[in-house]
């Protein structure tokens, strides 16, 4: 979907902030799929119109909310999108029927036959709509680094979770991944000794050194959190994207505090998903 889109320097509020941020576009993960698309501008602001309507928008309402976003972007002055009706809502129909064609997007009739469009269970985007709420950042940076190498069986069985986690993913797909680390339990009694989480990820790291592969970063944060949450930690797993370049990430938070990853990945990313 193309239009014509002018800056000017004035002040940015509302539609034109959320049209500012995802100018360049926005990233869509499907974990069902294991699929990351890129959309365009045009699209992300379509996206998060599908976002305000969870129970459903048929395409004639979509048109309608872009082509009212669309003018109140353009009265503040700050961008100018250039688009005729009949254009929008030619391009808003074949941009739905690619989402549902790539199941990003649910097709359904409603009451009075007309197809309306939901976006599918288990995607997210990078839009401004659906990022999660960050807890703010620890003032001290979380140091990996433990000068106690764990033992040989602590390692092994870091090895065997980054094994397990990687034929899951190969036989059984993202979506099972996912799953398993959502459903893993933390025991009891509870605790966020950051101790232990330089255990965990130096068990990791060193098992990761024997691994006959490099373990993506999907894999090791698996196996960090499950391991952390056996030794009662409350570890998150994150699941985060970037729009340019278009790039998938994942990591593991404990009490805010990112434990097998710099803190700057916080603010780098887009938080579309926390197991």
């Amino acid at each position: 979907m193309q239009v014509a889109t002018s800056a000017t320097p004035i002040a940015a509020p509302s539609y034109t902030e959320q049209a500012r941020k995802n100018q360049d576009g926005s990233v869509v993960l499907s974990i069902a799929d294991d699929r990351i698309c890129k959309l365009n501008g045009v699209g992300a602001l379509t996206w998060m119109v599908l976002e305000d309507h969870p129970a459903g928008v048929n395409v004639e309402g979509v048109v309608h909310e872009l082509s009212a976003r669309f003018a109140a972007i353009n009265a503040e002055g700050r961008l100018l999108y250039e688009v005729s009706r009949e254009r929008l809502r030619s391009d808003t129909d074949r941009f739905l029927n690619e989402l549902v064609a790539m199941h990003l997007v649910r097709r359904d009739t409603d009451s009075q036959g007309r197809h309306v469009y939901h976006i599918s269970s288990g995607v997210y985007g990078t839009t401004a709509n659906s990022v999660a709420p960050k807890s703010p950042i620890p003032p001290a940076e979380f140091s990996p680094h433990d000068d106690t190498p764990p033992l040989k069986r602590e390692t092994l069985s870091a090895f065997m979770g980054l094994l397990a986690f990687d034929l899951l993913l190969k036989i059984l797909g993202f979506q099972a991944l996912i799953h398993r680390v959502e459903h893993w339990p933390t025991a009891e009694p509870r605790t966020t000794d950051l101790e232990i989480c330089r255990r965990v990820r130096t068990m990791v790291d060193r098992a990761q050194m024997y691994y006959p592969k490099k373990a993506m970063c999907l894999q090791h944060s698996a196996v960090v959190t499950c391991l952390l949450r056996r030794r009662g930690v409350p570890a998150e797993m994150v699941l985060a994207a970037q729009p340019f370049p278009a790039k998938a990430h994942a990591w593991v938070e404990v009490a805010g505090r990112v434990i097998n990853g710099n803190q700057s990945v916080r603010t780098k990313y887009f938080r579309l998903k926390q197991v």
